[in-house]
């Protein structure tokens, strides 16, 4: 299978907001659009290496 990128209408966002407000969550936009093959992403958990963070003994390494 051929990977596949998408082109964003938002490529030109902030990832976070201009004026962020104490005490509120933010997640940032996704801004790699590479993919693992489906079969290696299935073995990972995620298409996406950006979001393949490895646990080692209770912490996010990665």
């Amino acid at each position: 299978m051929e990977e596949k990128f998408c082109e964003c209408v938002c490529e030109n966002m902030p990832e976070l907001p201009c004026d962020p407000v104490a005490a509120m969550a933010y997640v940032p936009f996704q801004t790699e659009l590479i993919t693992y093959k489906y079969a290696e992403g299935f073995c990972n958990g995620t298409l996406f290496p950006e979001l393949d963070k490895k646990l080692y003994g209770g912490k996010c390494c990665g």
